[in-house]
């Protein structure tokens, strides 16, 4: 032991050599990524963890416009959980009820490299809104660890995107919603 230690410092081997890789855990976890319209800001989302690895990524959408009152909610099929839920008024503000805890924007890693990612061209609308300017939003979140995760594996990654008005009267209330696997 002793001797194994001394030809390890005397050929030069620091301590970081002993450092395994955690390998890549075989689950499935999705983000959902909030912008802001207005601001033209990333604020933060949520991220799930499940417990299989699902072979296919699936979302249903359930949407009530806000007539007086609405909301929308974003099932995951395969793990039968809803992942996003919001509130959508005509009178007054609408609130994101899931995630939550709605993780501040602070806490996503972003990726290191000066690259741009660009916005896929199979990424999937899932409302009726209107798409314009989903690249602008697109370019906000496009560093984010999540999204080029989910990029960089294959098999049936997706991102599902839609723009959400929580209060239908005021435009100051849009969000963008964006939503990967991996």
């Amino acid at each position: 032991m002793i001797g194994g230690s001394l030809c390890a410092w005397m050929c030069g081997c620091d301590d970081n050599d002993d450092i395994v890789p955690v390998p890549y855990e075989n689950v499935d976890r999705i983000a959902v990524l909030v912008v802001d319209d207005a601001t033209n800001t990333f604020e933060g989302g949520g991220v799930y963890h499940y417990n299989t690895l699902n072979p296919t990524f699936n979302l249903k959408v359930e949407e009530v416009p806000a007539n007086d009152a609405g909301y929308i909610t974003v099932l995951f099929e395969e793990g039968n959980e809803i992942i996003y839920y919001a509130t959508q008024f005509l009178n007054y503000d609408g609130a994101i009820v899931k995630p939550n805890p709605f993780v501040d924007a602070s806490h996503f890693n972003k990726v290191d490299t000066e690259d741009f990612l660009e916005f896929p061209v199979n990424a999937i609308a899932l409302t009726s809104e209107s798409t314009d300017g989903v690249e602008q939003k697109w370019a906000v979140i496009q560093n984010d660890w999540f999204i080029r995760k989910g990029a960089e594996l294959k098999g049936d990654n997706k991102v599902f995107y839609f723009k959400h008005q929580l209060n239908k009267s005021d435009n100051k209330s849009i969000k963008w919603v964006f939503i990967t696997k991996y």
